[in-house]
């Protein structure tokens, strides 16, 4: 089988669905804008992003097509999560920045803050790793983070990144100049930890 990650993404049938004991990601759809308005719309949930929260309906539904429209082209696999017991939108996971020649991807995800704290994320962010390690056979997953962002930087290690850079001034989140660290986890260290 190739692993070139452009060519595993194009012969993807369909948008690939995960599911965990507590959470399952799946695709967007037009019926998601509710959901993605309340998850892009909390101040708390967008403090760290290069963002400003939502303001209106219409961005969620511009939101929706765009990841909908992205999966098309296999620019990013933007999963929406949701608890395994129902279907409304509790949060978010992606893999974007696809670079086929070294074999890596980045990793991006947000969850409502009225979700925080029973490791859900954790969950869900496990298993975008994992299909990106299998399915895609990358080497290497990288996060970018603003380094005020301690709950993001905590995931991150529970799940075995390693911060390679020194914070550097990057992000504008809000209106403000923040820093920004990456973290970055090799697929050997992935598999180490019995995935």
């Amino acid at each position: 089988m190739s692993s070139d990650v452009h060519a595993l993404l194009a012969r993807l049938p369909g948008f690939p669905v995960l599911a965990g004991q507590r959470v399952r990601l799946r695709g967007p759809g037009a019926a998601d804008a509710d959901g993605v308005f309340a998850l892009f719309s909390d101040p708390a949930v967008m403090r760290y992003w290069t963002s400003v929260p939502m303001q209106v309906r219409a961005q969620a539904e511009g939101k929706v097509e765009e990841m909908c429209t992205e999966f098309t082209h296999r620019d990013r696999i933007h999963w929406l999560v949701t608890e395994r017991r129902g279907d409304a939108v509790i949060g978010s996971c992606s893999l974007f920045r696809f670079d086929a020649r070294r074999r890596l991807a980045e990793i991006g995800y947000a969850l409502r803050s009225d979700h925080w704290g029973r490791g859900l994320a954790t969950e869900a962010v496990s298993l975008v790793l994992d299909w990106g390690f299998h399915a895609l056979a990358l080497r290497r997953v990288e996060a970018d983070i603003d380094a005020r962002n301690d709950a993001s930087r905590r995931l991150l290690a529970r799940l075995g990144f390693q911060r390679e850079d020194p914070p550097r001034p990057r992000f504008i989140a809000g209106h403000t100049l923040a820093d920004a660290e990456v973290h970055a986890l090799p697929a050997q260290a992935w598999q180490a930890r019995g995935r």
